[in-house]
């Protein structure tokens, strides 16, 4: 398969309308959606990420800011905030960077910043089927926001929000969990738990990142 066409569908596979065993065989993220009564506003509770800035990982910007990652070695992005900023830009940089990170590197990402357990496990199984070795050259996916829908010190549900070259946006569910010292993405593992879904325009209440 071309790199250029493996690596887009590697995020389209992640970021839009797929489960988390998608195009290519690769495993995208998320989990089920929380219950009204277990839900929480964001908007309330989630604070803006301060000092944000973007860098690009493999043709992909990403947000960085005051609240992590403090720390990128490669294609690892670490340090983030025990906060529901923090916990959100770990989410995010996690979602990108498991997704298109090259044959070299995401062995490294998994082991640092996916929680252990089946789904992390079956991710690593079906991304060694794939190959990427370039990076994007076009139609990459843009991070719109997030929203926070819950979080605890320990554990924090993430709504992540994207749009794509055609102009459609989706609604990326992950689940992230505190350990080691820092955020890790938790991979469902059952794939159909995963909840990428396609909406009309992010909501109101989505905390916004500048576009760059």
């Amino acid at each position: 398969m071309n790199p250029s066409r493996a690596h887009h569908l590697s995020v389209v596979a992640l970021l839009a309308f797929t489960g988390p065993i998608a195009v290519a065989g690769l495993i995208a993220c998320g989990s089920a959606n929380p219950s009204e009564s277990d839900a929480t506003p964001s908007t309330a509770a989630v604070a803006e990420p301060t000092g944000l800035r973007w860098q690009s990982f493999q043709g992909v910007d990403l947000p960085v800011a005051e609240q992590g990652p403090r720390h990128i070695e490669a294609a690892v992005a670490s340090g983030y905030d025990r906060s529901p900023a923090g916990a959100a830009l770990a989410a995010i940089q996690t979602t990108v960077r498991m997704s298109i990170a090259t044959d070299s590197q995401w062995p490294t990402v998994g082991q640092r910043m996916l929680a252990p357990g089946p789904g992390r496990d079956a991710w690593a199984t079906a991304r060694a089927q794939i190959s990427i070795t370039a990076p994007i050259t076009s139609g990459a996916p843009k991070v719109l926001g997030y929203q926070v829908p819950r979080y605890t010190l320990d554990a924090a549900d993430v709504d992540i929000y994207t749009s794509h070259p055609d102009n459609s946006v989706t609604c990326n569910h992950t689940h992230v969990l505190w350990q080691g010292e820092d955020w890790r993405l938790q991979v469902p593992d059952n794939p159909a738990a995963a909840s990428v879904m396609a909406v009309a325009v992010p909501p109101v209440d989505m905390v916004a990142l500048t576009p760059r």
